[in-house]
Parts: structure tokens; C-alpha cells; sequence
């Protein structure tokens, strides 16, 4: 069998997505606080770890709220970290824009997906909930992590 190129055409260029905003002149409809926790103490996920890795001392619960927010609002969450390692923070749905790592604000926009919390830290970050209503998750880009319960759930409506 032979292969031809003939039908083949040249792709142009892929069009530019639609510019994102920088939400730090944007008004604040709601400020909170989420901490990266681990620590000793049972065998948390199901598995057979001594290590319980948590949003605030909770373990996830699917059938839990954890944020509320309301559509087409702006907020500005802290996202602590009291653990000794570093874990990197992804919301699903909403890009988030970094503001400030350990107290230092950043000079210029910095749009995230997945933002990294240092150990014994803390980043600030502003996210806007727009376009998308609905129930979805927030957990820690590291899989073992997430599977063992550093994991909540944010609705917007």
C-alpha cells in the first residue's frame, strides 16, 4: 500500500483564544482560606497508610460541599500548605491567576491551571466564575495524595 501526500494542504495558523483579564483591578466578591494538611493518624483512603492527607483536617467526601460560590463573582483564595512538602493546588473548570507566593506579590499576570504551595507557605490566587455553573473538585495534583482524600468540591450557582 502507498501513501500520498497529494491530498494533503498546508494548516494555517491557529487563531488566537480570547485575551484573558487581569482580575487583580477586578472587585472581590468573597475571600477564603483553604490548607493543605497531612499528618499521622489512620489509614486514611482505604489503603494501608498511616499518613491522612486533607483540606482543612477533611478527608473528602463526595457527598459534601466544601466551597459555594456564586456565578459571575471574583474571589480571592489563600490556599495554605502546614505540611512539609510541597503540593501543587488545581481547581477543575476555572483558571486561577496567582497573585502573591508567601507574601510576595507577583509584578505581572500569571494565569495557572495547577498553582504550587510550598511547604509551610501560602499562595494567593483570584479566580472568576463565569461561564460555567455546577459542581466540580479542587485537590492536590499529586495522585496519591488526591486518592487519599486531598480532595473538596466547589459548587457554583
Amino acid at each position: 500500500m502507498s501513501v500520498s501526500a497529494s491530498g494533503n494542504r498546508a494548516v494555517g495558523e491557529i487563531p488566537a483564544g480570547p485575551a484573558v483579564r487581569d482580575l487583580r483591578d477586578d472587585d472581590v466578591d468573597g475571600r477564603r482560606s483553604i490548607t493543605f494538611q497531612m499528618g499521622m493518624g489512620g489509614m486514611m483512603g482505604g489503603g494501608d497508610s498511616p499518613m491522612s492527607f486533607t483540606f482543612d483536617g477533611e478527608e473528602f467526601d463526595a457527598d459534601r460541599i466544601d466551597q459555594q460560590v456564586g456565578m459571575d463573582t471574583v474571589e480571592e483564595w489563600t490556599i495554605g500548605n502546614d505540611s512539609p512538602m510541597d503540593h501543587p493546588f488545581h481547581l477543575h473548570v476555572w483558571p486561577m491567576q496567582l497573585l502573591e507566593v508567601d507574601g510576595r506579590e507577583l509584578s505581572e499576570p500569571v494565569w495557572l491551571d495547577v498553582v504550587n504551595v510550598p511547604a509551610r507557605s501560602q499562595v494567593k490566587i483570584r479566580v472568576a466564575f463565569e461561564d460555567f455553573g455546577g459542581r466540580t473538585v479542587y485537590h492536590c495534583h499529586i495522585l496519591d495524595h488526591e486518592d487519599r482524600g486531598m480532595m473538596g468540591t466547589v459548587l457554583a450557582s
